[in-house]
């Protein structure tokens, strides 16, 4: 009797003592203790506990929300969009995938990883059409399609991101991109300058001002309107003494004293306006120096319906001296050669022809104090 007691109790110490001595803490618990470890960065703490509650709950309901709690404490960014994948392909219906894909697409802007920024972007737009991250992901998508070269498909999903966007930050963000897009288009054209405008003068508030002030000083300080530029980046510099675009402001103040500028109203009117060019390739031709011609010839390959075909163009013929690509009205198009006299260019289009199988165009090129002309094109 007294060993059939001892028996008893051992058992029931086993019992006790065992394996599922962690399955009497409530499902909820565990994701509070999860939780609170989440909180204070304990990732160690938080992966055993949320061993011991799959272990003991394999069918919990609260799954996804573990799952997804242990993805924001990771730190390898690899292994992070894994485990947010692992949320969003497992859990169907949890009602926070859109969050899970929304820092998969994080995580690939801040690798810089455009392709995969680009696919993720559009997945999570097609897959959540109501969620609240819809304009974070084609936010995502905007940025990638810049980054990727094509413009065209960012100009048009970025005028779907202004319609969607309402809060007055976000839509000045917005048109912000939008006028970055249009410079890599048409350069400092016609179009550029009005969305600039658009933002100094309806968006004083918003965080997007001191950019566009800068890049309007930018755009008369590359038209040699002198005045409009220091008066510009004086009034950014005063204005938004703390923002990073105010510290490059002050230094190309600074370069500008040369000139004696004065102060003047900077924001564009309509003279200004109606006086820029429609597409202006001045950014991607270099001012030719005191000894150089104001005009001279060179060679036009292309068109291409992306810029990312007319660099892979610009990267075969860099042995050339000169080589720029320029924006045209309907797409892009690469130019290659300096050349004083069509004697001098005729020879080195017969070069790209024999070596390159290229049949390039002679073209003409003036420039004047603000502007750059292409004649033959």
């Amino acid at each position: 009797m007294h060993r059939l007691a001892v028996i008893a109790l051992a058992l029931l110490i086993i019992t006790a003592g065992g394996p599922r001595a962690h399955a009497v803490k409530p499902e909820r618990q565990y994701l509070r203790d999860i939780r609170k470890y989440s909180d204070s960065k304990n990732r160690r703490a938080a992966e055993d506990c949320a061993a011991e509650f799959f272990k003991a709950y394999p069918e919990s309901e609260h799954a996804p929300e573990v799952r997804l709690v242990l993805a924001d404490l990771e730190t390898s960014p690899s292994e992070a969009i894994k485990k947010y994948r692992l949320v969003s392909d497992t859990y169907a219906h949890f009602t926070k995938n859109d969050y899970a894909q929304f820092r998969i697409c994080e995580i690939c802007y801040l690798l810089s990883d455009w392709r995969d920024l680009k696919h993720e972007s559009v997945a999570g737009e097609k897959k959540f059409t109501r969620s609240r991250y819809r304009r974070n992901f084609l936010h995502f998508r905007v940025l990638s399609e810049m980054e990727l070269g094509d413009y065209e498909a960012a100009e048009i999903d970025c005028g779907r991101l202004i319609a969607l966007n309402h809060d007055y930050n976000n839509l000045a963000a917005a048109l912000l991109i939008m006028a970055r897009i249009q410079k890599k288009k048409t350069g400092f054209s016609k179009r550029y300058l009005i969305s600039l405008r658009r933002i100094a003068s309806g968006f004083e508030r918003s965080d997007a001002m001191p950019s566009a002030i800068f890049l309007l000083g930018e755009f008369y300080e590359n038209k040699k309107m002198y005045d409009e530029a220091w008066s510009a980046y004086s009034d950014l510099v005063s204005k938004y003494p703390g923002s990073p675009e105010a510290k490059e402001a002050a230094t190309r103040i600074g370069t500008l004293a040369k000139y004696g500028p004065r102060s003047t109203y900077y924001l564009p009117g309509r003279k200004i306006i109606e006086s820029t060019a429609s597409i202006d390739i001045l950014p991607e031709i270099d001012p030719p120096q005191a000894e150089e011609a104001a005009v001279f010839y060179s060679l036009s390959v292309g068109p291409f319906a992306t810029f990312r075909e007319a660099d892979r163009i610009k990267k075969l013929l860099r042995e050339f001296g000169f080589i720029k690509t320029v924006s045209l009205k309907n797409g892009y198009a690469v130019y290659v050669g300096r050349c004083p006299d069509e004697d001098s260019v005729l020879k080195v289009k017969i070069r790209l022809a024999e070596e390159y199988g290229i049949n390039a165009r002679i073209v003409r090129i003036s420039i004047d104090e603000k502007n750059s002309y292409i004649y033959g094109d």
